[in-house]
C-alpha cells in the first residue's frame, strides 16, 4: 500500500515538472488564463508609432483638478510620448478585473495597474522599471486608539495585492486584514468616515490625495515595506520595451521627474493643498446649473462640463475670433436663436447651451451608433452640423461607416482637400477638419475622464 502511495506521488510530482517545464518552453498555456484572457498576438501591436496606454482609475494617478484630466501615471506616460515625439491614446479603466485581463491582451502597449505581476512573467507580460514607490499605510478616524486587546480588522479592497505588516502596532495577533469584494478604496474611505469599519490599509500616495476630501479621517502608521509600482508592457513589443525601460531609468534622474513627484506624490504637493475640503463630485462651480439643465433636455451634463472646459475653462465674459462669448463660446447667431447675448447670465448662458447641445444630439440620434453620438454631437458643436453631415455623406459614398466617428473622421479631415470639398455629395463646401477632429478627441477624452470620476447626478 505504501508502494502505491509512493507511485501516485511520484507521478504528481513528475507531471509538476513536466508543466513546468512546458511553460517555460511556451509549449502549453495555463488552463484558467487560457480560459480568461485573449492570447497575446506573436507579432507587434499594429498601431505604426502610436504609444497606446491603458491606466486602471487611482486617485493619484488618474483625476480631475478644476476641469481638467491630470495625475502622476497621466503625466507620466504622456511626458513618455513628448520625449520619445511619438503620440499617445490613453484609455482609463476603472474596473480592476477588467484592467488585469487587458494588460494581458494585445490592445496596449502599456498598461498602469498595481497588481501582483510576479506570477505572469515572463510567460504573459513585461514588466516595466519601478516609475515610482509606495507603501501601506493604515487610516483611521481621528483620535481612534490603535491599543487595546480586542480584534481590529483592517479592510482592504479585494484586488489590493501588497503586502501588509501589522508588527509595527503592537500585538499584532490583535490585527487581522479583510479583502472586501466589490468595492474600491474611495468607496472604504466614505465607510470609514461613515464609521462602518474602523480601519482600513491604502497605499500611501493615493492616500495623500484622498484625505484632503475627508476632515474626520488621518493617516495612520506605516504597515509595510516599499514595493515598486511598475507597468505591465507588452511582451511582443521588445525594442520599444527597451525604449521604454530606459527612458524610466533616465527620466527618474531629472529635476523634472521630482516635481511631478512633488506634484502628485507628496502630502505638500499644491494641488492636493488646493483641493482641501472640495467635493469631489464638482467639477465646476456651474455643477448644479449645468445637472438641472441637462436633466431637462436628457443629455449629460459631465459632457456638457466638458464641452465648457475645451471653450472656456469655466471663465466668464470670454471674447472670440468672430464675435463667439461666454462660457459656451457661442457664436451671435446661434446665441440669439436662444434667447442670449454676451450680456445675458451665466445660469441663462448655460441653459441655452443645453437646448443648443439637445438639438445637435436629435440631429444624429438613431443615425449613428449610440456609443458614437456624443463624438458627433462634439464635432456638430464645434464646426457646424452641416460640415459632419457633409463627411457623413463622403463616408457614404467611398464605403466607410458613416453610423461611426472614426470614418466619418477621416473624411471630415479630407474636406480642406479639393478634391472632396467639391465633391457634389458635400453641401458645406471647404472646412479644416483636421482640427475639429482634434477637438472632439479632447472633449471625449475629457467627458471618458469625467464619467469615471464624477457622479452621473
Amino acid at each position: 500500500m505504501k508502494r502505491k502511495h509512493v507511485s501516485y506521488i511520484f507521478i504528481a510530482v513528475a507531471l509538476v515538472i513536466l508543466v513546468v517545464f512546458l511553460l517555460r518552453q511556451e509549449r502549453i498555456q495555463p488552463l484558467p488564463l487560457l480560459e480568461q484572457m485573449e492570447k497575446k498576438e506573436a507579432g507587434p501591436v499594429g498601431r505604426g508609432d502610436t504609444i497606446k496606454a491603458l491606466i486602471f482609475y487611482h486617485a493619484a494617478d488618474y483625476f480631475v483638478y478644476q476641469g481638467s484630466v491630470i495625475g502622476f501615471q497621466y503625466d507620466l506616460i504622456r511626458q513618455l510620448g513628448a520625449d520619445l515625439n511619438r503620440p499617445v491614446v490613453i484609455d482609463i479603466e476603472s474596473d480592476p478585473r477588467k484592467t488585469f485581463l487587458k494588460a494581458f491582451s494585445s490592445e496596449y502597449d502599456i498598461v498602469g495597474y498595481d497588481f501582483d505581476k510576479s506570477n505572469f512573467i515572463p510567460w504573459y507580460i513585461s514588466e516595466s522599471e519601478p516609475h515610482s514607490y509606495t507603501y501601506p499605510v493604515l487610516i483611521t478616524r481621528k483620535k481612534t486608539r490603535l491599543d487595546g486587546d480586542t480584534l481590529h480588522v483592517v479592510h482592504a479592497p479585494e484586488n489590493y495585492m501588497h503586502p501588509v505588516d501589522f508588527s509595527i502596532l503592537g500585538k499584532p495577533e490583535n490585527w487581522q486584514l479583510k479583502k472586501e469584494e466589490d468595492v474600491e478604496m474611495e468607496d472604504l474611505f466614505d465607510m470609514l468616515e461613515d464609521e462602518s469599519v474602523d480601519y482600513i490599509v491604502c497605499n500611501y500616495n493615493e492616500a495623500i490625495t484622498l484625505l484632503p476630501f475627508y476632515k474626520t479621517l488621518t493617516l495612520g502608521p506605516r504597515v509595510g515595506e516599499n514595493f515598486p509600482r511598475t507597468w505591465a508592457l507588452h511582451s511582443a513589443n521588445e525594442k520599444l520595451n527597451e525604449v521604454i525601460n530606459q527612458w524610466l531609468d533616465e527620466f527618474k534622474t531629472t529635476r523634472q521627474y521630482q516635481k511631478l513627484c512633488e506634484k502628485y506624490l507628496s502630502a505638500h504637493s499644491y494641488i492636493i493643498q488646493r483641493s482641501f475640503g472640495a467635493r469631489r463630485d464638482n467639477i465646476s462651480s456651474y455643477d448644479k446649473c449645468m445637472k438641472v439643465a441637462c436633466a431637462r433636455y436628457d443629455i449629460d451634463w459631465r459632457f456638457m462640463s466638458s464641452i465648457i472646459y475645451q471653450e472656456s475653462h469655466f471663465l466668464t465674459g470670454l471674447q472670440g475670433i468672430g464675435g463667439s462669448f461666454g462660457i459656451m463660446q457661442m457664436m451671435p447667431a446661434t446665441g440669439a436663436r436662444y434667447g442670449i447675448s454676451d450680456t445675458s447670465s451665466v445660469e441663462e448662458q448655460i441653459w441655452a447651451g443645453a437646448r443648443y447641445i439637445s438639438y445637435l444630439y436629435k440631429i444624429f440620434a438613431g443615425k449613428v451608433d449610440s456609443t458614437d453620438i456624443y463624438y458627433f454631437v462634439a464635432g456638430a458643436y464645434n464646426s457646424g452640423p452641416g460640415h459632419i453631415l457633409d463627411a457623413q455623406a463622403l463616408c457614404r459614398k467611398y464605403g466607410g461607416d458613416a453610423r461611426h466617428w472614426p470614418d466619418v473622421a477621416h473624411y471630415l479631415a479630407l474636406k480642406s482637400h479639393k478634391d472632396y470639398y467639391t465633391d457634389p455629395v458635400v453641401k458645406c463646401g471647404y472646412y479644416p477638419g483636421k482640427h475639429t477632429v482634434g477637438y472632439v478627441s479632447e472633449v471625449m477624452h475629457r467627458y471618458l475622464g469625467y464619467v469615471i470620476t464624477k457622479s452621473e447626478k
